[in-house]
């Protein structure tokens, strides 16, 4: 068994300057490191920022593979940040995936094993993020669903908007008061939204699920400009989904004019910024109302081309039938003229025989007339109801009769009738 005094022993100080000292002769002064940033944190009070650089590979939500603690002191965060936004507009955040310079230090009184970052390589991280988005395209492309929303048709006149944004920034004065200035009544239903940093796109997706129930015409997205590391919500998968299966038309006004996100590229319609954004809605319904308008101009040159015909039709009948009835009024005269000299001719020679006919009822008249028989010695028997009496079969005793002579009358009182 080994002697205590043949065993190592320090202090905790020498342990730690021991192991600082060992670190710093294993590993170059300076060397490249890639990872992902996770819980981003600066101190207020003096100005340093910490994070956790962890293995990219590892599973979100789950125990990192591999992670260090990083420093970034303030004096050299303030000149990273300034060659970041000179070069690529880049912020440093959580889920940045990028490659650092540092050492590896020990800091005895802490007990705590640290990268001290020097300098960050943004092309890396541009690489990695064009790289990845590319791949999500292009698998979104393969599925169908850059094209899916773009399918929708945008209902005329679309004047029921949801937007979804943070309301109370620059991005929602803009789109509120172009719609404002425009001649129509807009109702817009708007979401506060989270729109940038950590849990946005959830946010957003979240908020993109709430409006959609209240069945708007379309649904508009829309932030202000901002750095690259800003708008990496609006590439994420899960918003891209959302987007690209929503039942409702989606248009993008994000204020970035270099490239578009994958939001954009799946949305319905994409505009560089907000006010653009308000525009474009202004338009179609613009462009409804240039339709009614259209309509309107098509119906009143119809009706007036309409009644110039019906004007022209009826002068053109006006003009036939005048012509028509003056022919008419002219054949009617001749006709009647040729009715009047047949009839001067045959009146006289109809109203002669009808003369003649006269003449000879007259004679027949005269011959059947009871006078003349009277005159000849017959009489005429009447009852007192001056019936006349043809017959005895009617008769009785009693029965007062009257009989005419041609020069008197005499009333007789029936005795008897003999047959």
């Amino acid at each position: 068994m080994s002697s205590v005094h043949e065993v190592p022993s320090f202090s905790v100080l020498q342990l730690g300057n021991f192991l600082k000292e060992g670190l710093n002769n294993l590993f170059p002064d300076r060397f490249w490191i890639e990872g992902q940033i996770s819980n981003f944190r600066t101190v207020a009070k003096s100005g340093h920022t910490y994070f956790d650089l962890i293995d990219p590979t590892s599973e979100q939500g789950e125990q990192p593979m591999g992670k260090f603690s990083v420093a970034l002191w303030k004096r050299q965060r303030l000149e990273i940040d300034k060659n970041l936004q000179r070069q690529s507009e880049l912020i440093l955040t959580d889920d940045l995936q990028i490659k650092i310079l540092a050492h590896l230090d020990f800091w005895p009184p802490g007990g705590r094993l640290q990268l001290i970052m020097h300098e960050v390589d943004p092309q890396f991280t541009l690489g990695h993020l064009a790289q990845e988005k590319e791949k999500l395209l292009q698998k979104l492309k393969e599925e169908g669903l850059i094209e899916k929303n773009k399918l929708l048709a945008i209902p005329s006149p679309a004047l029921t908007v949801a937007l979804i944004t943070s309301i109370g920034s620059a991005a929602y004065a803009d789109f509120c008061d172009e719609l404002l200035k425009s001649s129509f009544s807009f109702n817009v239903l708007a979401r506060d939204t989270k729109m940038q940093g950590e849990g946005s796109a959830a946010d957003i997706e979240e908020g993109l699920q709430i409006v959609a129930s209240y069945k708007p015409d379309v649904i508009a997205i829309i932030r202000g400009g901002g750095s690259t590391s800003d708008l990496l919500s609006f590439d994420s998968e899960s918003l891209a989904r959302v987007i690209a299966h929503s039942s409702i038309p989606i248009v993008t006004g994000i204020g970035h004019e270099i490239d578009q996100s994958v939001a954009d590229i799946v949305s319905h319609t994409f505009y560089k910024t907000p006010t653009a954004c308000a525009i474009g809605l202004i338009g179609t319904v613009n462009e409804f109302v240039e339709k009614i308008l259209s309509v309107k101009t098509n119906v009143v040159n119809l009706a007036h081309n309409k009644l110039t015909l019906a004007k022209s039709n009826h002068s053109n009948l006006q003009s036939r039938t005048a012509t028509i009835a003056k022919a008419s009024l002219t054949n009617s005269n001749e006709v009647l003229k040729r009715i009047k000299e047949r009839v001067s001719i045959a009146v006289p020679n109809i109203i002669q025989q009808n003369i003649n006919k006269l003449h000879v009822f007259e004679d027949q008249i005269r011959v059947l007339d009871p006078k003349r028989l009277l005159a000849r010695g017959w009489s005429i028997t009447r009852t007192q109801n001056g019936e006349i009496i043809s017959s005895t079969n009617n008769l009785f005793n009693g029965d007062e009769i009257v009989t005419i002579f041609e020069d008197g009358t005499v009333k007789s009182t029936i005795n008897e009738v003999v047959k």
